[in-house]
Formats: structure tokens, sequence, C-alpha cells
């Protein structure tokens, strides 16, 4: 029993060292994150971590429930469907057709009514909201540079980044984006207690506005200009200026690195299937929510073109302003995507949008795209098919 003590002792004492290591060497985000992952059987961030981290409500004060689509109740997956999107772990598959909810199916224990976390979905959000701020004024140019907001970005190697340069992942800074190292400027951002200084301490690698880097940084920046224009913060901006007048119909919350910190702005927006659909539909009207243009036209029209930059050797093609773009029997579709397989895609030519969350996604493909967003893709349009003839 004494030896069994003792090595219990050691091994707390080896653990408060190396705590106490990680706080010293400034990686105490170490601790939060095997805390929220190793220690209750995770390797990974999920869905489902919102009661692990400081956030704040978006209050639903203008529902508009989706009008069901004719259809609706009537169109049904396949069984190989099913299987196919609970082998990768489906939480939420839903389907928009006209402006019309027409399908909706859940798992396990998730409903139309449970929120779920976003990861980098988000990022399209913070376009919008940026969008917004050109039409009301706020943001006249987008190729201002950003040390006209943040003077951390005024000097040196900085001063030549543009909020083009953010919006397009083309900035050249060089944070690390990685969702498996936990020594990574994402682990860093998504567990750490201080997102803004993270970002905002980004060293310089290469010229801006040459190639395509996906960096989750790019938007946390974006989100600290917009709330210095504003000067209101994210939550404030996303409630009043795309919750309320896209009528969702749940709260929403938005993760923060701390309490009284700063919203986590390249991630953690919680929220419904049903609510996320909204910005899909809102793409597919090009800005226009039920008549009323929220983004401007240009605006739009530019966040979904291929922004001019190299992207590992050739032209981008698939990315703008925070959305992907692809192509679908050679016409064009875009898409909001994030860690473990969540997607808002917009399919226009169909007038389809579908939204699809879960724990898991397959490998990206030459072009740069899960492979299963196109799974998806023909799923949704097999039900549209269905309703057709229904």
């Amino acid at each position: 029993m004494q030896k069994l003590v003792k090595i219990l002792l050691r091994i707390a004492v080896v653990l408060a060292v190396l705590i106490a290591l990680a706080y010293v060497t400034g990686n105490g985000y170490l601790v939060r994150g095997v805390r929220y992952t190793y220690l209750i059987g995770r390797t990974s961030p999920e869905i489902d971590d919102r009661d692990f981290f400081p956030s704040d409500p978006i209050a639903a004060t203008n529902a508009q429930p989706w009008t069901r689509h004719a259809a609706y109740g009537k169109v049904t997956l396949t069984p190989d469907q099913d299987a196919e999107l609970q082998a990768l772990h489906t939480a939420g598959f839903l389907v928009l057709q006209g402006g019309k909810l027409l399908y909706e199916k859940y798992y396990d224990d998730w409903g139309p009514d449970v929120a779920s976390n976003s990861f980098s979905v988000a990022k399209s959000y913070i376009s919008v909201l940026t969008g917004i701020a050109m039409r009301e004024g706020v943001i006249t140019d987008v190729m201002t540079p950003v040390g006209n907001y943040l003077p951390e970005f005024a000097e040196g190697c900085h001063a030549d980044i543009t909020l083009y340069h953010l919006l397009t992942m083309s900035t050249g800074l060089d944070w690390s984006e990685s969702g498996a190292d936990p020594f990574s400027d994402n682990a860093k951002g998504y567990y750490g207690y201080n997102v803004r200084e993270l970002s905002i301490d980004q060293p310089c690698r290469d010229q801006p506005g040459t190639e395509f880097d996906y960096i989750s940084g790019s938007t946390q920046v974006m989100a600290e200009v917009l709330e210095t224009a504003y000067g209101r913060n994210l939550l404030d901006l996303v409630q009043e200026k795309i919750w309320t007048p896209l009528g969702c119909e749940d709260t929403a919350w938005w993760g923060k690195d701390r309490r009284g910190g700063d919203y986590k702005a390249f991630c953690c927006l919680y929220a419904t299937p049903r609510d996320f659909a909204r910005i899909g539909q809102l793409y597919l009207d090009s800005g226009l929510w039920r008549g009323t243009r929220i983004v401007p036209e240009e605006y739009f029209l530019a966040s979904v073109t291929p922004a001019p930059v190299q992207d590992k050797g050739k032209p981008n093609r698939r990315y703008g302003y925070f959305w992907w773009l692809a192509e679908l029997d050679g016409k064009p579709i875009h898409y909001c995507r994030g860690f473990h397989g969540q997607y808002v895609v917009v399919i226009p030519h169909e007038g389809t949008v579908l939204v699809r969350t879960g724990t898991e996604r397959e490998e990206v493909n030459e072009e740069g795209h899960p492979n299963d967003v196109f799974q998806w893709i023909a799923t949704a349009r097999a039900l549209a098919a269905q309703a057709k003839g229904a």
C-alpha cells in the first residue's frame, strides 16, 4: 500500500512539474487542451465542446422559421445514403430547395434545436460581416492597409498587408495551421487565453498578395479590424447585422479565449443547422435576404470569385473572400467549410443549399476539396430530384 502511495505521489509531482513548466514556457494552453481532449477520451476539438470554454449568446430576436417545401416529409434517403452519412458520424443533414426546407435528419442526440461548433464555417460569417461594413461605409476599400485600423500592422513588413490579403488568405504571415499538432498556432488559438495577441504577433514569411496560404490568423485579424472600425465587439455586430436580419430561430453562441477576453473569430460559432442554412440562402440569393440587400452585390461577386494568387504552383481556383469555391458539372458553387466536415454548400444553378454537421470528414482531393463534400452534394441533388416527382 505504501509503495502504491509513493508511486502516486511521484506521478503527482511529475504532473505538477509538467504543468508548471507549460505555464512558465508560455504553453499553458496545453494544460487546457489535454484537459478537454485526452483526459476525457478525445484526441481533438469536437462539435459539442461549447461548455468547456467561455462563450456569449447571440439571441434569436426576430425568428423567421423556414417555410416547409411541399415535398417535406415525402422525400427520403436511400439506405446507402443514410449509411454514408452515419459512417462519417453525421450529426445533422439539411437541404433547402428554392428557399424552403426540403429535408432534415439528425443522428444520435442531435436535433433541430441543438447547436454545434461550426469551426471554420465561422470564417464565412466574418466575410459577410465585412461585406455589410462595406455597404454601411464603415469600410470603404478592401485594399486599405490593415495598419489603418490596427497600429501593430502599421510598421515593418506588416505595413504592406491589406484587408484584401486577409480576406483572400494571402497575407504571407507565418501561422502554423494544423488541427492535429498540439504546438500549432491553431491549437494555441483554440485552447489558449489570448487569441488577439497570438494573431497580432504573427511573423512575416512571404510577400503578401502572392500565394494562397490558408491560415486562421487572417480571419482573427479581420474580425479585430471590424471591431475597431465599428467600435463594437464581434458579438454585438453579428447579433444586429446577421442574426436578427436573417431571422435566425435559435440562440447561438460565440466562444471566447477567456472570460472578459476576445472572441475566437476564426472558429467557435455554435449554432443549429437550420440557422447555418441562412448564410447559404443569403449567398444563394447573391447577398439578398428575402428581397433586402444585406451584402453589396459587388462585394458578393468578389467574395465568390477566385482571388488572383498562386495556389501551390498554379493559379488559385478554390478560394475567394473566406469562401471555398468549386465546380459542379462545369458550373460554379461555393461553400463554407469547417474542421471535422462542417459544411454549408450553395449550388446556385440548382437553387439548392445543404448543411452537414458532424465529427468526421474524408481526405482533401487533388483540387483541394474534401471528397465527402461532393458526396453530400450528390445526396442533396437526389433529394431535390425526388421532390420534383413528388
